[in-house]
């Protein structure tokens, strides 16, 4: 069959115009940048989760663009806020809905998960072509499905990191009673299935690592222990901050710095946090106290804010003390740092739900160079070690007994205040570049050095 120029022509001409067609008619992604992007998804409050924010920061000092996904109840810190390399995408919660009370807790559940999902899928997919997505776990529902979907069909260049901060199955074993639970079981299978898709896991503590190999059957190369450690803006408080803090703030009116010692505690007000045993501790540490042996007088701060806040405030109200006061405090990501680094010793009541956690108001703490007096749990001593900076208590007599203690032999406080100082210099910038910057592929420090070395001498 012959064909003459003009058709052959016109055939190349249609051929060749394809592509051109296509560019033009098929819109770009209007996310893709020459930057490396990365999406850093809580399904939270963005303000009350200081270890994706300081994530965030990470990455934004190394060059990242950022997309910060979450709740947005309270306002993450000032710095990220500032930053125009950083937006915030809102995830409004499924409190949000309104459903009437009475509900089958099934159907409830069924509700908000479905309400999530389609949320966290259109805001993710108007993010597609991202270099990373981190993930904080818990929530594992429906965040991994959602987020293995998005990086399998819709975006497969974006590469899924999971941010251990513990696991979603026992917390909700907290929640309804029982690790038997059809509920929890089915939560643990659908954790430990969905988790396998992520390229990467970030984990709180190397006893959760250990129980991601063996129970969820991560492979070991996968994981990274990334401990928490304090952000910048806890610092040490001078003498002359203090003093100017205690004579300003309404916090402390009355408190006299000279007699008095100041306990500080911070508190999501949740079922993993007895704050009854810090309150019979109180009681018990105010009836020891008698004219032949007088203890210092406490002022206990308690910071934060959460569902159970009002019950405890009614536990509060019953009890009567006369060396003992407690006041409650909601403050702000800046006056935070602050208040803390003027205790003279910290409290954490973190009971982990799986044991494999660690509390971050402890390295808070720390890195305000204040000891700490943190209940027991089996990962703990990866952070808090006996008598060299906090002690260890299970229960409201041994807490009393440390209080007594610390503040009656000056010499233990010094100890463990001089452990806390050493803590305090372990900062999160510099573990986070060297454990979790290779999974961004951000060199650490030593790497860039060998490097401009390497150059020098060839210019030389």
């Amino acid at each position: 069959m012959a064909f003459n120029t003009s058709t052959v022509v016109i055939c190349l001409v249609v051929y060749f115009s394809i592509p051109a067609v296509l560019y033009l008619l098929i819109p770009r992604d209007p996310t893709i940048n020459p930057r490396k992007r990365a999406i850093v998804l809580v399904l939270g409050d963005i303000g009350r989760s200081p270890r994706m924010q300081y994530h965030v920061l990470s990455l934004l000092e190394t060059g990242f663009l950022v997309d910060f996904v979450g709740y947005t109840d309270t306002s993450p810190l000032q710095s990220i806020m500032d930053n125009p390399d950083v937006k915030i995408h809102e995830i409004k919660a499924a409190e949000n809905l309104g459903l009437p009370k009475g509900l089958p807790f099934i159907f409830v559940a069924v509700v908000k998960v479905l309400y999530l999902t389609k949320q966290l899928y259109q805001v993710l997919r108007r993010l597609r072509n991202a270099e990373y997505l981190l993930v904080q776990n818990p929530p594992s529902l429906p965040t991994m499905f959602v987020c293995y979907v998005f990086t399998t069909f819709v975006s497969r260049r974006t590469r899924y990191i999971i941010d251990w901060h513990n696991f979603g199955y026992t917390v909700l074993a907290l929640k309804l009673g029982s690790e038997k639970n059809i509920l929890v079981q089915v939560s643990k299978w659908y954790e430990r299935w969905f988790c396998r898709y992520a390229f990467a896991h970030l984990c709180v503590t190397k006893a959760m690592a250990t129980v991601l190999v063996r129970d969820f059957r991560v492979n070991a190369f996968r994981i990274i222990p990334l401990p928490d450690r304090p952000a910048i803006q806890f610092q040490p408080l001078s003498d002359e901050k203090k003093s100017n803090l205690f004579s300003t703030s309404p916090i402390f009116q009355g408190f006299n710095p000279t007699t008095d010692k100041l306990v500080i505690t911070s508190t999501s007000y949740t079922p993993d946090e007895d704050l009854t045993v810090l309150l019979d501790a109180l009681s018990q540490y105010d009836s020891c106290s008698t004219v032949e042996k007088p203890l210092p007088k406490i002022l206990t701060v308690v910071t934060g804010k959460g569902p159970l806040r009002e019950k405890f405030l009614k536990e509060v109200s019953r009890r009567s003390w006369s060396n003992v006061e407690l006041r409650t405090a909601w403050l702000s990501a800046e006056d935070y740092p602050v208040v803390i680094g003027a205790a003279d010793i910290g409290v954490s009541l973190h009971l982990s739900t799986s044991g494999w956690d660690l509390p971050m108001k402890v390295v808070d703490m720390f890195g305000c160079g204040v000891p700490v007096l943190a209940r027991d749990f089996p990962a703990l001593s990866e952070l808090v070690v006996s008598r060299r900076n906090g002690l260890i208590f299970n229960t409201p007599e041994e807490l009393c007994k440390h209080l007594i203690d610390i503040f009656t032999v000056p010499e233990l406080l010094r100890t463990i205040r001089k452990g806390a100082m050493v803590e305090c210099s372990n900062r999160w910038n510099e573990t986070w570049r060297i454990t979790a910057g290779p999974v961004f592929h951000i060199p650490n420090r030593e790497d860039l050095t060998d490097i401009e070395s390497s150059d020098s001498s060839d210019d030389e």
